[in-house]
């Protein structure tokens, strides 16, 4: 038998996936879109860049690196904020109060008025930490948005808290395709917002 040779203009590195070192980052806000979520409650869902330091727009290099076919915007910037509900849990609200209150606080004058095309580009701090999630039977480390403050606090360092990792036994967690966005065809390099 005969082994076929191969075209090696068609090979697939898949870009660079070192993931983000956990700390505190400025983010910015790439996108955000309601969503609904499986249990009928609605959400915002907050896709983000990181916005200065060392890793200044970090996910978008790694977006742009992707050489695959069906690229995605990766799931570990993209934050999910529940719309408060009748009766619903007071973290509920705590966190949707939250999050728009640093959104607000981290850019002087700016008031969040429920439209999306205002808040492009917006700032807020984040604190990430190390979550892994098992697929296939492989368990893989990801860095994840865990709470949100003052772009102004994680500039001056005032943020001192430092989350616990979420690992795989301690609380576990499943990854599939939902956990990204997927990109509109004909977009070769453009952002999928």
């Amino acid at each position: 038998m005969k082994v076929p040779t191969y075209n090696k203009e068609n090979r697939k590195n898949g870009g660079n996936f070192e993931p983000l070192p956990k700390g505190n980052y400025v983010c910015k806000i790439m996108n955000v879109e309601e969503v609904t979520y499986k249990n009928g409650n609605r959400g915002i869902k907050v896709s983000f860049d990181i916005a200065e330091g060392e890793y200044k727009d970090f996910y978008t290099k790694k977006y742009q690196d992707d050489d695959r076919e069906d690229k995605k915007w990766s799931m570990d910037a993209v934050y999910y904020v529940s719309i408060p509900y009748d009766d619903c849990p007071a973290y509920v609200t705590d966190g949707y109060d939250t999050f728009w209150g640093n959104v607000e606080d981290s850019n002087n004058g700016y008031v969040w008025d429920g439209n999306e095309k205002t808040v492009k580009g917006k700032t807020f701090g984040g604190i990430f930490r190390i979550e892994q999630t098992e697929y296939n039977g492989k368990i893989y480390d990801h860095t994840k948005l865990f709470r949100t403050r003052i772009a102004q606090d994680v500039r001056d360092g005032k943020i001192t808290f430092i989350p616990k990792d979420k690992l795989i036994g301690v609380s576990s967690s499943s990854s599939n395709d939902d956990d990204f966005i997927q990109v509109p065809e004909g977009s070769a390099t453009d952002l999928p917002f």
